[in-house]
């Protein structure tokens, strides 16, 4: 934000030396030129309001991209728990019938 502030002096400045200024022509000239100092200073804060208006969406849409990512994550964390639950009960099965033939053959 520096530059707005030098284009805030640089607009009082001329606004100054044109309350001092000996002849008419030098006052529109001084008058015209803190003018223009602060249109550039009127742009110069538009700029930066966009750029952190811009900042602020990256940064709710990160927060949201965590979020959903973080979901997923749970998601995949109960599927994980699931699967591993049928292939316990698979195996579970597996080795009562495996006992159970044991016990026919002995």
């Amino acid at each position: 934000m520096g530059t707005a502030v030098d284009y805030a002096e640089r607009a009082e400045e001329c606004r100054r030396l044109a309350k001092i200024a000996p002849r008419a022509e030098d006052w529109g000239h001084f008058i015209e030129m803190a003018e223009t100092w602060e249109m550039l200073l009127k742009h110069q804060q538009e700029k930066f309001a966009r750029q952190q208006e811009k900042f602020a969406r990256q940064q709710e849409q990160l927060a949201q991209q965590q979020e959903e990512l973080k979901q997923q994550q749970e998601e995949s964390r109960l599927q994980t728990i699931a699967l591993a639950d049928r292939f316990r009960n698979v195996l579970f099965l597996s080795d009562a019938a495996k006992e159970n033939n044991d016990e026919k053959a002995a």
